[in-house]
């Protein structure tokens, strides 16, 4: 399994490895008028769109197109493209994304006082670090109610 931390750092969420080098961060770019989100990964930026009933649901998408987008009423992440996956989400104290039934991510919050929460992240060796990405910024959205603040 890689083991990744994640923390904020203004508003940016940046995720390290074991070695504490960057893999990723996911910039909030929120003005007066207008709220963007994106991705950047390996020196590429992947924009995050909010859409469907009540902008619960997000795709993830470059200039080629969606690459992965979410169906919260069947609580799944879909990878779009030739290589079509379903992953299915459980939202709880650890947020789980899982294929087959096999475990592929796995996202603990540690609350500190006085400060910003760290999570802990654990993926399978095989899981794309873009999804783990994603996945976290899904997971720690606020979208009426959903979130890692149930049991």
């Amino acid at each position: 399994m890689k083991k990744y931390t994640a923390c904020r750092h203004r508003k940016q969420f940046v995720m390290l490895d074991e070695h504490h080098h960057e893999v990723g961060r996911i910039v909030d770019n929120s003005t007066l008028f207008s709220l963007r989100h994106y991705i950047i990964y390996n020196c590429r930026s992947y924009d995050i769109r909010n859409v469907g009933f009540m902008k619960n649901d997000l795709e993830l998408f470059n200039s080629k197109g969606v690459i992965y987008f979410t169906d919260l009423a069947k609580e799944r992440i879909i990878r779009s493209g030739e290589a079509v996956r379903i992953y299915h989400f459980d939202l709880k104290k650890t947020n789980r994304l899982s294929e087959k039934g096999r475990l592929l991510i796995e996202i603990r919050e540690e609350r500190r006082w006085f400060k910003d929460s760290v999570f802990h992240i654990e993926a399978d060796e095989l899981t794309d670090d873009l999804l783990v990405l994603m996945f976290l910024h899904y997971s720690t959205k606020e979208f009426n109610g959903i979130g890692g603040d149930g049991d």
